[in-house]
């Protein structure tokens, strides 16, 4: 996959020092996380899959352990089949296109997830893992080459990539700059004991401007850090049938003006957040498991002018889930979070979730999960009014629901769809409700090609819209789909296409828009550990009602060492 650039984003030098010196120490979305209901199922069902990780990599008594793989929704056995691909896996299937998942000129955002500083709001559901970053140097390598420095297990995947890029800030009037990305990932692991593992796995960088160092806003010299989201601390504990793991997660991201709905539309910002947390699985017998987990999220954004965005969040949240045949799941689970903002211009909250879900197979080849409840937002009355604020007094009491089915229909073809209903926190008022659907399909069309199909609709109200608050976010429809076909031509050559289109119909004016996006990809494989690909990427930009079109070209040549 290569790297795209939008709005890059920095972090202090210290801290990518600490975060690299760790590595080499002793040791291993879709919505708001926290809020959204379907944003914490992923986190327990990622967190359970950890669980299970450690339970496999220690040859420890197991008794009550189960074979039903809680991730993936599926057997165990079945993933060890050729050409099986699960819900996760399928997820992460060729929709390089529009997925945002590093850097990205499309405009499929999720409006539901603007409020979301844990991961990429794209509108497809998200696929990363919340403990991995969302970026590895080696997609078409075999993992990771490991070193081991003592007891201290590590692998290192170092990408250098450069880019022309013809419209860096996707402006009407076009600016070029060409621009290095440097991106070292690193995992590694100290098992200090058989059932104790302090690990790390992080995604941290460089992107330097030569030519406009202003476009690097909050940088130094034009130079800009980066952490990617996943990038995590972590110790693993297990006491008896409790798994606990404390972890850290660190994130310097790019921020979007979809994300980011008070800045200007070419102006260049991120976020920072840091995830502290404490997570916990206690496999009560063959049939129960509870877990829980408190997160202390503080974010702030970075760039001129964005500090409203500033916030601190404590979620406390928790899963009691029955499978007796380890082949279906029955669930409770939900939470609440208080959410305080730095400054008065958006209004502090209590936040609960709670509902019921269940996740089985159907036959061999159907995973179906199904999940409902109830969401209830109070919000402190608003003390700032428009211009200077929403002004939004809104409460919420309603109804959430999601259902996601996987089908593998033979050994060539899989596909998924998720249609769901929820509400989450926002930026240009108390919250947001949105009604989605996602498809994704992918097929093994003959040796060596795998061609993908994805699309997604969505219509979200925001709990108010004042026009005079600059930046405020009307109802708005989207909808869009994505091509991509790749093509393995040898063992060491690799080649796909792709086509992106997605439009957005808002009752703000000048806020529809169209999008066409195309991608043509070749990778080589120079050696066991080392790679290069080019790449092409043009986008047009269609702002109707608005002088605001715009069009944008990136070369991209990219070259990754797994040591």
């Amino acid at each position: 996959m290569l790297i795209s650039h939008s709005r890059p984003t920095h972090f202090g030098v210290c801290s990518l020092l600490l975060l690299f010196v760790a590595a080499l120490s002793p040791q291993t979305a879709s919505a708001q996380f926290g809020v959204s209901p379907s944003q914490t199922s992923n986190f327990f069902n990622d967190f359970r899959g950890r669980s299970s990780k450690m339970k496999a990599n220690a040859p420890a008594a197991r008794s009550g352990d189960v074979v039903y793989d809680y991730e993936s929704g599926a057997y165990k056995s079945q993933e060890d089949q050729e050409g099986f691909q699960s819900l996760q896996q399928l997820l992460r299937s060729d929709r390089e296109i529009s997925q945002p998942s590093i850097r990205s000129g499309s405009s499929a955002f999720a409006a539901r997830a603007v409020g979301d500083y844990t991961s990429y709001s794209g509108q497809y559901s998200q696929s990363l893992s919340y403990f991995a970053p969302s970026y590895t140097s080696d997609p078409f390598l075999s993992g990771k080459r490991n070193m081991k420095l003592g007891p201290v297990n590590i692998g290192l995947g170092l990408y250098q990539g450069f880019e022309y890029n013809s419209n860096v800030q996707r402006a009407p009037v076009p600016v070029s700059d060409f621009i290095s990305s440097t991106m070292l990932n690193v995992s590694a692991n100290y098992r200090l004991t058989q059932n104790n593992v302090l690990s790390v796995t992080a995604g941290i960088g460089v992107d330097h401007y030569f030519d406009h160092p202003e476009f690097a806003a909050y940088g130094n010299g034009g130079y800009l850090f980066n952490i990617l989201p996943g990038s995590t601390l972590a110790f693993d504990i297990k006491a008896g049938p409790v798994y606990i793991t404390i972890y850290d997660r660190v994130s310097v991201r790019p921020a979007v003006n979809n994300a980011f709905v008070g800045g200007a539309s070419t102006g260049s910002f991120g976020v920072f957040q840091n995830d502290f947390g404490i997570a916990a699985n206690w496999q009560i017998n063959s049939a129960w498991a509870l877990l829980l987990n408190y997160t202390n999220t503080w974010s702030n954004a970075l760039g001129n002018n964005n500090n409203q965005f500033d916030r601190t969040m404590n979620s406390l949240h928790a899963s009691l889930t029955y499978s007796p045949t380890a082949t279906w799941i029955l669930g409770t689970e939900g939470g609440v979070s208080l959410l305080e903002y730095a400054q008065p211009t958006l209004n502090d909250a209590t936040l609960f979730n709670w509902g019921t879900f269940i996740s089985m197979p159907i036959g061999k080849s159907t995973t179906i999960k199904l999940s409902g409840g109830v969401q209830m937002f109070e919000f402190k009355d608003p003390t700032v009014l428009a211009p200077l604020g929403p002004g939004d007094a809104t409460d919420l009491s309603s109804y959430y629901y999601n259902l996601s089915i996987t089908n593998q229909l033979n050994a060539r073809f899989s596909h998924t769809m998720t249609v769901g209903h929820e509400s989450s926190i926002n930026l240009s008022s108390n919250f947001i409700t949105a009604d989605f659907v996602n498809y994704g399909m992918s097929m093994v069309a003959w040796k060596g090609g795998r061609f993908s199909v994805s699309g997604y609709f969505e219509r979200a109200e925001p709990s108010f819209f004042n026009p005079a608050f600059a930046g405020a976010q009307a109802d708005v429809t989207q909808y869009g789909y994505d091509f991509y076909y790749s093509h393995q031509i040898s063992s060491k050559w690799r080649t796909g296409a792709g086509y992106h289109f997605g439009r957005s119909d808002s009752r703000a004016v000048g806020q529809d828009t169209d999008q066409h996006g195309f991608a043509v990809d070749l990778n080589y494989i120079i050696s066991a550990k080392a790679g290069m690909n080019l790449g092409y990427r043009y986008f047009i930009t269609d702002a109707k009602g608005a002088n605001t079109d715009s069009t944008q070209t990136r070369l991209i040549i990219g070259f990754n060492y797994n040591f």
